[in-house]
């Protein structure tokens, strides 16, 4: 969602992780930052959620 927030531009990002079909963890929240592009919003969101794998492995 780029610049989702008409208040203050940020972004929301979401993720879940499913593990056999089970949904085991999700995390909705907006952006700390305004992104400049969608492309940096995505990549936000893919570290985020590349940081929550990290942890649960």
């Amino acid at each position: 969602d780029w610049a989702g927030s008409q208040a203050d531009r940020r972004s929301t990002s979401g993720y879940c992780v499913l593990i056999g079909g089970n949904l085991i963890s999700w995390r909705n929240k907006k952006q700390n930052i305004v992104a400049r592009s969608s492309a940096e919003a995505a990549y936000r969101a893919m570290a985020a959620a590349a940081c929550e794998l990290t942890w649960l492995r």
